[in-house]
């Protein structure tokens, strides 16, 4: 279906989070590696190249229509340059080393350079590639793991939820090295002129209580929201996976500007409890829609969304409740921004 465009996708975002009109509401999909599907390379080839990761963010966003694009370096990125060990199948790189198994191998580690460790160069030139090529229309965003989940890579998730409790001084070093690595790289994101989004699922609801992420992944997530705000005025995204519902008001507390809500919440009452304070992003079921339903399910879906998240104070966009899963398949993502559209235009007809 052909639809006229009458804003860019940096106009689109701006009004819809700054309540003036637009032309449809902006669609975020948290899309990386389903951007080796739309060029047909693996998604380990994918992660590993530059002007793959360039060619396949501006492919999809020409083939879709996306509002924002993400060159990474996602969960793993700021983990693997401090020295964890990765795995690249055709699907999602994981984890396979963890460089601090004891409290003693964090004396080892060292702060990333972001323009020496790991693939972190890699995810900077793949960011300048395709800013010099659509950074003019379309947001371009690095969504990169939070200091909770990066300290986790670091010890392995279950060691470090266990030194919460037990060595507590330990998941501070931990949280210290991956929140000093982080800094860094965004300000070369920021300096290129590119934006940051943050993602935090090891402090999801269902790993950890609002007690320890106020004592653990709140304060390093604000250390990190400020100096994004030093440098550029406003806050990153942030996202964090499962029922976040009992930390709502913590995570507006960080400064992030912008909430992304998982899709096992509600969104309704996510408006209801901080939509006065951020922009709510969310929140379509990745995996029971987006890749195993058909085009009416999301636009069911979509609907549902929208009506609970448009009139949101601090503005609303329409997304996943996830990352979009690698082989969703493309007519579902059709037909998400084909609802965008009749969406949009309805609720013009209605006012």
């Amino acid at each position: 279906m052909t639809h006229k465009e009458t804003m860019t996708s940096r106009e689109r975002v701006a009004a819809a989070l700054s309540g003036a009109p637009y032309d449809r509401i902006p669609v975020f999909l948290l899309m990386s590696d389903h951007a080796a599907r739309v060029i047909g390379v693996t998604v380990g080839d994918y992660q590993q190249s530059a002007e793959l990761m360039a060619r396949g963010q501006l492919a999809a966003q020409k083939l879709y229509g996306v509002d924002l694009i993400n060159t990474g370096p996602g969960l793993t990125g700021i983990a693997e340059a401090i020295g964890a060990k990765l795995a690249f199948p055709d699907n999602t790189a994981y984890v396979i080393e963890h460089p601090a198994p004891t409290p003693d191998h964090l004396d080892g580690l060292r702060i990333a350079d972001p323009r020496r460790d790991g693939r972190l160069p890699l995810f900077l030139e793949a960011t300048q590639i395709v800013l010099d090529e659509a950074g003019d229309r379309v947001p371009i965003s690095l969504t990169t793991a939070g200091p909770f989940t990066t300290a986790a890579y670091l010890r392995g998730p279950d060691q470090f939820l266990r030194d919460l409790r037990r060595a507590p001084e330990a998941a501070h070093r931990a949280l210290r090295i991956a929140t000093d690595s982080t800094i860094p790289f965004i300000r070369e994101v920021i300096a290129l002129g590119a934006r940051i989004g943050l993602a935090e699922p090891m402090a999801s609801g269902t790993l950890i209580g609002a007690r320890q992420f106020q004592a653990f992944a709140q304060p390093y997530l604000t250390e990190i929201v400020d100096a994004v705000k030093e440098l550029t005025g406003g806050g990153p995204s942030l996202h964090i996976c499962g029922d976040s519902s009992h930390i709502w008001p913590d995570m507006a507390d960080t400064g992030a500007s912008v909430l992304s809500v998982d899709d096992e919440v509600d969104l309704a009452a996510a408006r209801e409890k901080v939509g006065d304070r951020v922009g709510l992003v969310g929140n379509i079921r990745p995996t029971a829609v987006m890749a195993n339903g058909g085009p009416a399910d999301v636009r069911a879906n979509a609907r549902a969304c929208f009506e609970k998240g448009v009139g949101n104070p601090k503005g609303y966009i329409l997304g996943m409740g996830c990352a979009l899963p690698i082989n969703t398949p493309p007519e579902n993502v059709h037909a998400l921004f084909d609802a965008a559209w009749e969406l949009s235009a309805e609720r013009q007809v209605l006012a």
